[in-house]
């Protein structure tokens, strides 16, 4: 992939794009391996890596704006506009430049950090792979919404794909990316979005992986994975809006848990309308599964799909003394990942596979199969 922002030197986000891909994908490799090779099953062997396309793969924009309200750069906070990033796939950049035209209109000045004065801090925008969008305006408040409302008419004409607008209200003066508060204010509640063999709801406040074309090969591994080991029961923790439950549903009896409420209501409308019989908890994934492990027994199987902190001491504890025989853990992050293994000992890796989630960076994520050996 070539990128004139990056050949300028105005953005460095893909810090490794001057690097070979086949020598990327290499590198992270023999490193994943080198971490992760103490807790390898004798005879383990490593599959070929999940690959993802080189540009174009990006599901989500995440845009910081600059500038003013006449002039609005939409990209990083260094105020380098980065609508035309080659990341992104077709629909993307024509979104955005219709965004910019509606900040003009509707005159919404951009969140200014150092004097913390403005309004709009960042435009988010997600995509599917049938080129659907969502839009979302991060607000510092609701003062600009009347104003948003009465020129949205415009946008919606522009961008017929535009399948779901919000503005989160953000009020806070602190680096995250959004507030709490959801303003639903045009379309649809959810953008469907076709990944591997289901489709996903992704509600504005949901977690959606980045990459949606790996996303579906992850699944599909996974799902791969559990029809070998053919479980009665099966759960999904930490399992957002339903991607691994819902592709191991069809063979198995599945239970997924998460915290969000929101991401579970998604989940299980996607399991109705796939006419797939998965069951779906709000609820934090470790207390959860303890307390349905002392109620009724542990299940036959168990994918983790945890944040990058890991599943942490109290679920790897709980993973380690359960009597579960198998265990699929997706991790964006193998140091954590290891950290986790150290804590169960009598489960071993028995296969591996480096997914490419995040072309031209350092990011790594690996999915491995773990069996008790003891």
């Amino acid at each position: 992939m070539r990128c004139h922002h990056f050949d300028a030197g105005t953005c460095r986000s893909c810090t490794l794009l001057g690097m070979p891909r086949a020598r990327q994908v290499a590198t992270s490799r023999e490193r994943i391996e080198a971490l992760l090779a103490p807790f390898l099953a004798p005879g383990t062997v490593w599959d070929a890596p999940i690959l993802s396309a080189d540009a174009g793969f990006r599901a989500k924009a995440k845009m910081v704006v600059t500038g003013t309200a006449q002039d609005p750069v939409l990209g990083i906070a260094t105020g380098v506009d980065l609508v035309d990033c080659p990341l992104y796939p077709s629909g993307v950049e024509e979104l955005l430049e219709q965004v910019r035209r509606l900040i003009r209109r509707a005159q919404v000045p951009p969140y200014d950090v150092a004097r913390r004065r403005g309004e709009l801090k960042h435009v988010l925008v997600t995509v599917s792979p049938d080129g659907e969008l969502m839009l979302r305006l991060v607000l510092r408040s609701p003062g600009p919404l009347g104003r948003i409302r009465e020129h949205l008419p415009a946008l919606l004409a522009a961008a017929p794909r535009l399948r779901v607008v919000s503005a989160n209200i953000h009020p806070e003066h602190k680096a995250v990316l959004e507030g709490a508060e959801e303003v639903h204010l045009a379309g649809d509640e959810a953008l469907e979005v076709r990944t591997g063999d289901v489709t996903l709801r992704v509600r504005p406040q949901s977690f959606l992986q980045t990459n949606t074309e790996v996303a579906g090969a992850l699944y599909r591994q996974v799902a791969d994975w559990v029809d070998e080991i053919a479980p009665a029961t099966l759960w999904d923790l930490y399992c957002g809006i339903g991607g691994f439950a819902l592709h191991c549903a069809r063979s198995s009896e599945v239970t997924g848990v998460e915290l969000s409420a929101q991401a579970i209501e998604a989940a299980r409308e996607a399991a109705a309308a796939a006419g797939l019989a998965a069951t779906f908890h709000a609820a934090d994934a470790t207390a959860w599964a303890i307390a349905e492990a002392r109620r009724i027994g542990p299940p036959d199987a168990v994918i983790v799909n945890p944040p990058r902190r890991g599943i942490g001491p109290d679920l790897a504890g709980f993973l380690e003394t359960s009597g579960v025989r198998d265990v699929i853990y997706s991790s964006c992050n193998p140091a954590t990942l290891a950290r986790d293994l150290a804590a169960m000992p009598a489960l071993r890796i028995v296969a591996g596979r480096l997914v490419d989630m995040f072309p031209h960076t350092e990011h790594e994520e690996v999915v491995v199969r773990l069996r008790r050996i003891q």
